[in-house]
């Protein structure tokens, strides 16, 4: 009798733990989506049991999610690489074919070989925008931090002066302009924007004057860049910060704006562009919430999802 009560009471005690048991065993998180319910037995151990294993999948459904994002943006650097990099390695190849004929004049040979340097030079800077663009695509919300963005601007024009010692840029910021974000992805699309405006910007005279303000509207960040540059048509505005979109004459990736874009979007911001003052030049605009929370925002720009809102990172436009 006492063997049948114990045997009894093992019975009913373990009860929760088997059906525990059975609903665990037909999981499989790699061909299902299937998760442990909320449902609880009243038996605090395989109520304890249940939540770790609920945290556990989760975390594996986290890591799975990460991964699948890594290898599609690899696969999407990939093709966008292959896809870019064709014309210009072409152009390479004819070039040192023309290098190798016998008796080339000298003016001849010196063209082929800026060619090739200019080539080269593009090569590498598309192999870098690229890298950047993926880097944006998977940043994750632990790398947030407090970022000055007064700082943070004086860092970038301070570059832009030593690096072009003939061009005019100033500074205007607010002190204590502080937002939470990735401060390598801010301070690139800082150094994009002041990238864009020395090579597009310039008067006609060939001088880069540039205007750079930081400051506070409401409860967000704006961060202005000026150039007394030919101007943006209104049409070509918006296609600006999509991937490859080169103007006429222009030797760069393509990508620059389309960072600064990436960028914003992954702050939960937004980019635009309008005349700049008097009618001149251009104004790129950039705000960026001063208490944003939660996860980074959109960050499909190298795998380009189709679908996907494009509209976020571009505010209606204003005077």
């Amino acid at each position: 009798a006492s063997g049948a009560l114990a045997w009894a009471l093992a019975a009913g005690a373990s009860a929760p733990l088997r059906r525990l048991t059975r609903r665990t065993a037909g999981l499989d998180p790699r061909t299902s989506g299937e998760r442990l319910g909320p449902e609880r037995t009243g038996v605090t151990e395989v109520d304890e049991l249940t939540s770790t294993l609920r945290t556990v999948l989760a975390r594996y459904d986290e890591q799975a999610a990460r991964t699948a994002e890594a290898l599609d943006t690899a696969r999407s650097f990939s093709s966008a690489a292959a896809h870019e990099l064709r014309t210009p390695l072409m152009s390479m190849g004819t070039n040192l074919d023309v290098l190798d004929l016998p008796g080339l004049p000298d003016p001849d040979r010196d063209e082929a070989l800026t060619d090739l340097r200019l080539e080269h030079a593009r090569l590498l800077h598309l192999l870098v925008m690229l890298r950047e663009l993926g880097r944006g695509d998977l940043v994750e919300a632990e790398t947030f931090a407090a970022v000055d963005l007064a700082d943070l601007a004086d860092a970038a024009v301070a570059e832009v002066r030593r690096r072009d010692r003939g061009a005019d840029v100033t500074l205007d910021a607010e002190p204590g302009v502080v937002v939470p974000g990735w401060e390598p992805g801010l301070r690139l699309l800082l150094d994009n924007l002041l990238a864009n405006a020395l090579a597009h910007g310039r008067d006609p005279a060939g001088a880069a004057r540039i205007r750079v303000a930081v400051g506070r509207a409401g409860e967000q960040a704006v961060v202005a860049v000026v150039d007394q540059g030919p101007g943006i048509p209104p049409a070509s505005r918006q296609r600006l910060f999509e991937r490859f979109q080169r103007g006429p004459d222009s030797t760069g990736s393509g990508l620059g704006l389309t960072l600064v874009a990436q960028q914003a979007a992954l702050h939960r911001g937004s980019v635009g562009v309008t005349d700049g003052p008097h009618g001149t030049g251009a104004r790129f605009e950039v705000r960026l919430p001063l208490d944003g929370t939660g996860a980074p925002g959109r960050r499909d720009w190298l795998i380009g999802t189709a679908g996907a809102d494009r509209s976020q990172g571009f505010p209606k436009e204003t005077s």
